[in-house]
C-alpha cells in the first residue's frame, strides 16, 4: 500500500496523518545561495541576506581564531612545566572544538560558507605563521648579532 507525497505513519497504532510542517531541504551538493543552514536550526534563516552576512563573517572569524590558537599552542611549547602542559591542552581543545563548528559549517554545502572558511584559515595562516613568526625571527637574529 503506497502512502500520499504528505502523509506519515505515526504511533505504535500506525494511524496516518498529514503533516503540514514546512521542511527546509537540506543539501547534499555544492550550492550557491543565501538560504542555508549553518550550525544552528533556523539560522541565518531564508531569505535574510543580512543574517547570511553575519554567518558568513562569523565561520570567517571562526577560521581565523582556529589557525590564532593554532599558533597560541606553538608559542607555548616552548617550556615543559604542568601548568604550560595544562594551558596547551586547553589551547587545543578550544582549536579543536572550534575546527569542528567550522567543519559543521561547511557541511551546509553552501559555496559562500566554503569560500570564507577557506578564506579565514588562509588569512589566518599568512598572519599568524609568515607574518608575525618571520618578525619573531627577524628579532631573534638581532638579539644573536648584538
Amino acid at each position: 500500500m503506497a502512502l500520499p507525497p504528505n502523509s506519515t505513519m505515526s504511533g505504535i497504532n500506525g494511524t496516518i496523518g498529514t503533516t503540514h510542517r514546512k521542511k527546509m531541504m537540506m543539501h547534499m551538493t555544492f550550492y550557491w545561495g543565501k538560504d542555508a543552514l549553518i550550525l544552528f536550526t533556523g539560522w541565518p534563516g531564508p531569505d535574510n541576506l543580512g543574517m547570511y552576512a553575519l554567518a558568513l563573517i562569523f565561520v570567517f572569524f571562526l577560521a581565523l581564531i582556529v589557525e590564532w590558537l593554532a599558533y597560541c599552542n606553538l608559542v607555548q611549547m616552548k617550556s615543559d612545566d604542568v601548568s604550560s602542559g595544562l594551558a596547551q591542552t586547553l589551547v587545543y581543545g578550544l582549536r579543536v572544538g572550534f575546527a569542528f563548528m567550522v567543519m559543521l559549517a561547511l557541511m551546509s554545502f553552501n559555496v559562500g560558507v566554503f569560500l570564507v572558511a577557506v578564506l579565514g584559515h588562509a588569512v589566518g595562516f599568512f598572519f599568524f605563521r609568515v607574518v608575525i613568526q618571520s618578525q619573531e625571527k627577524k628579532a631573534e637574529m638581532l638579539a644573536a648579532a648584538c
